[in-house]
């Protein structure tokens, strides 16, 4: 019973973790993407802390790395030789103040160029929130061991925001898994590396099943929010799992296309690979 509750408690944050940003602000969804049917979205942002917060938003130019799928700022002399989603995108507001458990919408428009080429146009939506500065006077309050600079630390979250021109063209290659274990708990880890190919990204959910030689399948391991966008060839992904022993059978690995709803999601690729033989 213990096993199996631990194993619920790890599906569950692999589901819940897309739409939760940060214990204090909530953003659904944690990605968007749109294509030429679409002209506006929009992202909810909810204050899920006990405080009012004020949010500045701006636009951040953020490119994938090839590998790990981290991101880097871009160069400004690259982004001025290059059309990205900001140059044909606006969202209001540019501020927002938020109360405990209050939401805003924020709402984008596409003004697609008409002569757009086909292919992956992405930026991020920076949300910063504004510090709170404290007031001359109150600072001379304080003893000299408690005053510091007088402003809270500035904290940002980044959601990447894509457009793509043209009809979807994407292929994800399933490489070859490594099975490692966490040395601390010995629970199964394992390494899979995926290429990417054509215009566009794509964002996933990788499932991991089991079966063991003889036995039933059974799902081990999760990953959300998957993303290899088309900047980047080649993503190693890396999969927890609360198991402790394989036995010889197979892995069952699927990549579904999961940028929508759940009944949206697409089996975009899926591989079997032999294991303990």
């Amino acid at each position: 019973m213990l096993n199996l509750l631990k194993k619920y408690m790890f599906a569950l944050c692999v589901l819940v973790m897309p739409v939760c940003a940060n214990a204090n602000l909530l953003i659904t969804p944690l990605q968007v993407v749109m294509d030429e049917r679409d002209r506006t979205t929009e992202i909810v942002l909810v204050n899920t802390s006990n405080e009012t917060k004020t949010y500045r938003l701006r636009w951040e130019q953020l490119d994938q790395i090839d590998g790990t799928g981290g991101y880097v700022p871009v160069d400004e002399v690259v982004r001025k030789e290059r059309l990205d989603l900001e140059d044909f995108t606006v969202f209001t507001p540019r501020q927002i103040t938020l109360g405990p458990n209050e939401k805003q919408t924020v709402r984008l428009a596409v003004r697609r160029p008409s002569d757009l080429p086909d292919g992956e146009y992405k930026t991020h939506l920076k949300f910063a929130i504004v510090p709170n500065v404290m007031p001359k006077e109150d600072q001379r309050k304080l003893s000299q061991n408690e005053i510091g600079i007088g402003a809270q630390v500035v904290a940002s979250y980044s959601i990447p925001v894509v457009y793509r021109a043209g009809d979807y063209d994407t292929k994800i290659t399933i490489g070859t898994p490594n099975i490692s274990r966490n040395l601390k708990t010995s629970n199964i880890i394992i390494k899979l590396p995926m290429d990417r190919s054509g215009k566009h990204g794509a964002i996933g959910l990788i499932n991991v099943y089991y079966t063991p030689d003889g036995g039933q399948e059974t799902e081990i391991g999760a990953l959300g929010n998957a993303s290899l966008y088309s900047e980047i060839k080649h993503r190693d992904f890396t999969i927890m799992t609360q198991e402790q022993n394989l036995q010889p059978g197979q892995l069952r690995i699927s990549f579904k296309k999961a940028e929508g709803n759940v009944q949206d999601y697409v089996v975009m690729e899926e591989e079997i690979f032999p294991i303990g033989r």
